[in-house]
């Protein structure tokens, strides 16, 4: 377990925006509303590296990556840095970052890009003098660096499931309990919302998929139950269709298959996620150029859809739940 003294004040202008305890503006906001919870400090919290405590409440957070900004914005807090999927190609770095996809309309603090959310700048970040880091354990390898400039917490948040054992872990760090009680009652509420406008749709067999396009059109990945985004079909009142049980290498909830082999699975309906540097639209053209997928009785129902991998593989918390099964409804017509 590691400790850590006081980040001392440092003032740099508007450059360097302090983490705000305002909300923002999002349909979140209800969740949002309940007061902060006054947890005595210091606190110590378990996280997929460990152990960290924190001597004091944090008001300079950076989100290495989508989720941990999901995370912190549910909860009401605006980053001081943010690091980005290395996918998007993100340009600015040092500068404020303004186009954060899906996310960025709910943040007002202008953050800093520290770079790749695996790798970031461990000299920006110094510059930027946080007092927390939030991020995933895919950034392990970081992790001791990280430490040195702040503490950190590292979640595990890939799977159904994980964000709503991680997001009250953060709000202990943050002192913000009430609110992460708060966000679970609205996400349950949404997705409550979505299988009841969804109900002509449930029970269909749904293949969930990721497809990375180029040389690898050919090949899509089957998500399952335990994974993030397949999970999220199956709370939406689908069956997923998966290859035949018992299966080992379904056990994380993943198993790449050729569009030939999609066809044994037969579902009544396919939603391919655009995955890696894939678009939805070039999914969709490799889709409709392959004979052997237009085979699949979903492609001849006309009820194959195609999704971006940032909105439904990438972010993976309280709003991109919501906005995911907005966008899940709005493809199906599910008003």
């Amino acid at each position: 377990m590691r400790r850590f003294a006081p980040a001392l004040a440092l003032t740099l202008g508007a450059l360097l925006p302090a983490a705000s305890a305002t909300p923002a503006p999002t349909s979140m906001a209800t969740a949002n509303a309940a007061a902060t919870t006054r947890v005595p400090f210091p606190v110590t919290v378990t996280h997929a590296l460990g152990q960290t405590t924190l001597p004091a409440r944090p008001t300079r957070v950076v989100a290495l990556g989508p989720h941990a900004l999901d995370l912190l914005l549910s909860l009401g807090v605006q980053p001081v840095g943010y690091g980005e999927a290395a996918q998007l190609g993100v340009k600015t770095f040092g500068s404020p970052i303004r186009q954060i996809r899906y996310l960025g309309s709910r943040v007002t603090s202008a953050p800093l890009y520290v770079g790749d959310r695996f790798k970031p700048n461990m000299e920006l970040l110094a510059t930027l003098k946080p007092d927390l880091i939030v991020g995933e354990d895919y950034a392990s390898a970081a992790y001791p660096a990280l430490n040195r400039v702040a503490p950190t917490l590292l979640f595990t948040g890939t799977h159904s499931g994980d964000w709503q054992k991680s997001l009250p872990v953060l709000a202990r760090a943050l002192g913000r309990e009430d609110r992460a009680a708060a966000v679970l009652a609205r996400s349950r509420a949404v997705l409550n919302g979505a299988r009841r406008a969804l109900t002509p749709w449930a029970g269909q067999r749904a293949l969930v998929v990721w497809n990375s396009g180029g040389q690898n059109r050919e090949l899509y990945t089957v998500l399952g139950p335990k994974d993030w985004t397949g999970g999220l079909f199956q709370d939406l009142g689908f069956r997923l269709a998966l290859p035949g049980a018992p299966d080992p290498a379904m056990t994380e909830g993943y198993r790449t298959l050729s569009v030939e082999a999609l066809g044994a699975l037969d579902p009544d309906v396919v939603f391919v996620v655009a995955s890696g540097t894939n678009t939805p639209t070039r999914a969709a053209n490799d889709w409709k150029a392959s004979a052997l997928a237009g085979r699949l009785r979903a492609s001849r129902a006309g009820r194959v859809y195609f999704v971006p991998i940032q909105l439904m593989g990438r972010i993976r918390g309280p709003v991109a739940t919501e906005l995911a099964t907005r966008e899940v409804r709005r493809q199906l017509g599910a008003r």
